[in-house]
């Protein structure tokens, strides 16, 4: 049985989008995660070890020997392990001196990336003309193709989905502060006047209370982010509002609808709030997605 080793961290989202390659993968898979987020993994496979990031300096870790490392953070630790551990073959992200490098293989996607060899300004110009998943490309870092493979993470089995129930993220984290939208608390209002519960997400100690909230919606309102990657993994019906992030990389799996900003191109990754992005969608468009692609059915 092949040992396969796959680092990647975080962010949540991101973490939740590789598990792909759990069905996809053969051999015995060792995962390391940022142990924040390794409550999102699945607990149901026997071929599946988790350590947490802090934990492989510890015990026998850089005796072991791996078939196959696939190095998905463009984080220097991250990449500093990849490149001391034991292998025959390492695919994506490694430390070459203080430089952070990519394999040639993992080069369809990292040249979008921050550490692109190509420069920032192309990198952007790749994301936005690019029309294939994140799935399509980590897939082909691995050499086989995309079929649809499903998200695999933790879902407790005694959450019972409210069909009355919309959750709404409001949030969405200080790295990207235009991926912030100015019409929830209109919208809340419409869906209420419509006679839905609304669950206003907040934050939660344990990541799995968290998934449990998204597991008894019916539907998910967001950005890009977190809860839209958790809907999918549910199969419910999700609505993603898309202000500075390319939409293209997110595999709808049938069940996700993308409402994109006018002026997304211009600001793509901007690190800087821009009201003009922040408003760029007017209620009426989420509120007219939610109709025609969720709840109401």
């Amino acid at each position: 049985m092949r040992d396969i080793l796959i680092i990647k961290t975080g962010a949540a989202g991101d973490v939740v989008r590789t598990t792909t390659l759990l069905s996809a993968l053969d051999g015995a898979i060792t995962w390391i995660i940022d142990p924040k987020n390794a409550p999102l993994l699945p607990e149901n496979i026997p071929s599946l070890q988790i350590i947490g990031k802090a934990e492989v300096g510890n015990g026998d870790f850089f005796n072991r020997s791996f078939n196959l490392v696939l190095s998905l953070e463009e984080d220097r630790e991250c990449a500093a392990i990849a490149s001391k551990v034991q292998k025959t073959k390492l695919t994506g992200v490694f430390l070459e001196g203080d430089e952070l490098r990519y394999t040639d293989d993992a080069a369809g996607w990292f040249d979008m990336s921050l550490v692109s060899r190509r420069g920032r300004e192309e990198a952007n110009r790749l994301k936005i003309e690019n029309e294939y998943s994140f799935q399509h490309w980590l897939f082909k870092m691995v050499g086989k193709p995309f079929s649809g493979e499903p998200y695999l993470i933790y879902r407790n089995p005694a959450i019972r989905k409210n069909s009355n129930l919309i959750g709404i993220e409001t949030r969405s984290g200080g790295t990207w502060p235009n991926k912030k939208w100015w019409g929830y608390n209109e919208l809340v209002k419409r869906l209420r006047n419509d006679g839905f519960d609304i669950k206003i997400f907040t934050q939660k100690n344990n990541i799995r209370d968290y998934l449990d909230e998204i597991a008894a919606c019916s539907c998910i309102i967001s950005a890009d982010s977190l809860p839209m990657h958790v809907a999918l993994a549910y199969k419910i019906p999700a609505i993603a509002i898309f202000n500075c992030t390319p939409p293209n990389e997110i595999y709808d799996y049938g069940y996700l609808t993308k409402v994109v900003s006018p002026v997304l191109k211009e600001n793509l990754y901007d690190r800087q709030l821009n009201p003009q992005v922040v408003n760029s969608i007017d209620v009426s468009v989420v509120y007219n997605a939610v109709k025609e692609s969720c709840v109401f059915k």
